[in-house]
């Protein structure tokens, strides 16, 4: 049975000593480049990253989307609801 990604986290992220967010990370679009690629900020800090992340092709990434990483890469992002 394959485990949630908690389960995975608990047992196999913690018990190793990662630090959180080692693997997957969570951050905010703060800005666009020119070519639209993400500025983002991630949870916790208070600066934009001045590394410029690449996302998958099937997200379009608007200004204010949560993100979710895994590694270097946007994997996808969600829109607040107002």
């Amino acid at each position: 049975m394959m485990p949630t990604k908690n389960q995975f986290w608990e047992n196999e992220v913690g018990k190793n000593g990662a630090k959180a967010g080692t693997f997957e990370r969570k951050a905010f679009v703060t800005g666009l480049t020119p070519d639209g690629r993400p500025i983002i900020k991630f949870t916790g800090e208070t600066i934009p990253s001045k590394k410029i992340y690449i996302h998958v092709k099937n997200y379009t990434p608007e200004v204010g989307d949560m993100v979710m990483l895994i590694g270097d890469v946007i994997i996808g992002g969600w829109r607040s609801v107002e």
